[in-house]
């Protein structure tokens, strides 16, 4: 593997994630403050939305990516990606006049058939440019990708500081916005894929064959993220359907200062399928045993974060401090869901093994969804419902990464899952029933103790890293 050009790549996408940080931190603590609790909640119910616009592309993004994975541009048959692209948007636009018609007809008030509205029109031109952005991924540009990631968190940022200066207190501007940063990402996307624009079209029976034959191997992998996003979304449906809106708006918060930590995460597993598609298996197993281990040695780390945060959070945003207690349960999230994208879900790739990642998501699902009509019908409680979800990704990530170390044989982590999960119930517990500095010692006692029983392979990390950054 060429380990600078990979790191070129990342860095580029950490850039460009950086850049979308930055703005997610303007939204959430910025926007919230002007909107009020009940506008904030239709923002967010915009964004949890428009997470769910990938079901309509049927899984033919994912499978032109997988296809395509590893080749270069010169070697990828342009008119077959073309005519897959034309026949793409001409379904999606199908579904979306649907949509928009069901809002209009559907009676659910003025502020809910525009969001399902605004959902419609921003499902076409987001997945016509996702589709160009996982094709550069596919082709290993994915500093292009990138950059189009730049560009559209850009566009939207310019309106984004225009509405907060002017102080406008309606949500729908934010929304319009949002749909015209999209639309300038599928420009710029275009622009840089203009050769395959120019290619021409096949015919509408072939490219409809072609397009299916995408979707068909795509489609399990698509629905695997789908059934990935619904283990947290089956919970906010339902406590936006128990609790109201406002109670909706306060948890889309905390979940939207845990979702930077994860998007920013998830662009080392964009950078790191085509890299990985082009090695032989040997180094594959290696850097999965060095990934995961190096996962599970630093990310606990992540658990001091908790306290400065809500110190912080609490003077900036004194009225959702109802949300803060939530964090306690959702910040584990941000170890375990990262883990298991970056080391499991991109091997399930590399490995063209969707089907059982969409198993493992699906069964994950299933049990979020259980879990959460206890919490809702039994407990009546959205701790219960929130702590119920928390374990279902827990439980997700270690099965799959003993999976995948089986699949691959290479040596067990059973000790050091063990340790993390040891980790995560003395933050958990701690931070609930003890004042926060005495928490945040008892945790840096406790993660301190964890570095030194696993000194040894912390040793050997370290070296290998050395090693890298040498050559």
């Amino acid at each position: 593997m060429n380990y600078r050009a990979l790191a070129r790549n990342m860095g580029t996408a950490f850039l460009a994630q950086g850049v979308a940080m930055l703005l997610s931190i303007v939204q959430t603590l910025l926007v919230p403050k002007l909107l009020g609790t009940t506008q904030y909640g239709y923002w967010q119910l915009f964004i949890f939305y428009q997470g769910y616009v990938g079901f309509a592309h049927l899984g033919l993004n994912d499978g032109v990516y997988l296809v395509k994975g590893g080749q270069t541009r010169s070697e990828i048959d342009k008119k077959s990606v073309n005519s897959q692209f034309v026949f793409g948007v001409a379904f999606q636009l199908v579904i979306a006049a649907a949509i928009v018609a069901l809002a209009l007809v559907g009676g659910f008030g003025p502020d809910r058939e525009f969001v399902i509205v605004c959902t419609g029109i921003f499902l076409t031109i987001q997945n016509a440019a996702n589709f160009f952005s996982y094709l550069l991924q596919a082709m290993n540009e994915t500093r292009r990708s990138s950059y189009s990631t730049i560009v559209e968190r850009l566009t939207f940022l310019v309106p984004l500081i225009i509405l907060l200066l002017v102080r406008y207190r309606s949500y729908q501007p934010f929304v319009i916005s949002y749909i015209f940063s999209s639309c300038m990402q599928l420009v710029f996307c275009a622009y840089l894929c203009r050769d395959f624009l120019q290619s021409g079209l096949e015919p509408f029976s072939q490219a409809a064959h072609e397009a299916w034959a995408s979707i068909r191997v795509g489609f399990k992998l698509m629905a695997a993220n789908i059934a990935s996003s619904l283990v947290l979304g089956v919970a906010r449906f339902g406590i936006d359907a128990v609790w109201g809106i406002e109670t909706f708006g306060e948890l889309s918060f905390a979940l939207s200062m845990v979702n930077f930590f994860l998007a920013f995460v998830s662009q080392a597993s964009m950078v790191l399928f085509p890299a990985l598609r082009q090695v032989d298996l040997s180094e594959a197993k290696s850097f999965f045993t060095s990934t995961r281990d190096a996962m599970s040695l630093v990310f606990p780390v992540i658990y001091l974060l908790y306290y400065p945060m809500v110190w912080i959070l609490s003077l900036w945003l004194p009225k959702y401090a109802n949300s803060f207690v939530y964090f306690v349960f959702l910040i584990p999230i941000c170890v375990f869901d990262s883990k298991m994208n970056i080391c499991c879900t991109t091997f399930f790739k590399v490995l063209r093994e969707e089907g059982r990642l969409l198993w493992v998501n699906v069964w994950t699902c299933v049990i979020s969804l259980f879990l959460t009509l206890i919490g809702v019908n039994v407990f009546g409680s959205i701790f219960v419902v929130i702590g119920g979800v928390v374990v279902a990704i827990i439980a997700r990530s270690i099965w799959s990464e003993r999976y995948l170390t089986q699949e691959l044989g290479v040596i067990s982590s059973h000790a050091l899952q063990f340790g993390e999960l040891l980790l995560t119930a003395v933050f958990v517990i701690s931070a609930l029933v003890m004042q926060a500095p005495i928490a945040f010692g008892i945790y840096c006692l406790a993660y301190l103790g964890f570095l030194f029983v696993f000194r040894g392979r912390a040793k050997h990390l370290l070296s290998g890293v050395c090693k890298m950054v040498r050559k």
